[in-house]
């Protein structure tokens, strides 16, 4: 009777435990599942370089800060080109006599200084109309001043008048009985005649721009009358 309860008393001890649903107990790495992967197996997304990121973001509609300045900016500066444009062609009759005064003296200078080079005495033939001839052409740069309020004024046309004036400027410093025989002077003349054209073109687009309302700069009468479609009053 001891022998039959012992050896039931080892079989309780050393034989399998089973669970509540008659099962075998999984072991403890079982439980635990499978080992985790190395960094080096674990997959990473791909790189974006930034010209893909931005072209990603413009598709998207995004934009930055740098680009929405940069459009106000643009809308500015177009309002303003406008303005500019309004305010020469209400002058541009003005315009006009400037650049056709200053071709004449561009003209002019060129005949002289072919008289000065084949006078006897070119320092004495200078002296006789070489200061004329600097005078008209700071008397033109002062009627520049004027309309375009030393440079205020004009915008975009008022900087392809400045590439004919300042060229200019630096003809009429160098005037002397031996300028005809400088080098640079024929090609002087090509540049300032050559702008002279470009500004003359951008007057006569800017007279036929149905778009632009001269009269907000026009003066006096003449406001009053552009405004009411008629010519102005003499």
């Amino acid at each position: 009777m001891r022998t039959a309860l012992t050896v039931v008393a080892l079989s309780l001890l050393l034989g399998p435990v089973a669970g509540c649903d008659g099962g075998e107990r999984k072991s403890i790495a079982d439980q635990i599942g499978p080992a985790s992967k190395n960094l080096s197996e674990v997959k990473t997304a791909p790189v974006v370089s930034p010209e893909e990121l931005a072209k990603r973001r413009k598709e998207a509609g995004f934009v930055t800060k740098e680009e929405a300045d940069a459009k106000i900016a643009a809308e500015n500066a177009k309002m303003f080109e406008k303005g500019d444009r309004e305010y020469i062609k209400a002058r541009v009759k003005e315009y006009r006599a400037l650049t056709a005064d200053t071709r004449k003296l561009l003209d002019d200078i060129e005949k002289e200084t072919a008289k000065w080079a084949a006078a006897k005495d070119p320092a004495k033939a200078f002296e006789k109309s070489g200061k004329d001839l600097d005078k008209r052409g700071k008397d033109l740069g002062k009627t520049l001043d004027k309309l375009s309020e030393k440079g205020v004024k004009g915008g975009n046309t008022q900087a392809i008048l400045n590439k004919a004036f300042r060229p200019l400027d630096e003809l009429l410093g160098a005037l002397g009985p031996e300028l005809g025989k400088e080098a640079a002077f024929p090609e002087t003349l090509k540049t300032i005649r050559a702008a002279l054209d470009e500004a003359e073109a951008a007057f006569t687009e800017i007279e036929k721009d149905e778009t632009l309302v001269a009269s907000k700069f026009a003066e006096g009468e003449g406001a009053e009358a552009a405004d009411a479609g008629e010519k102005p009053k003499k």
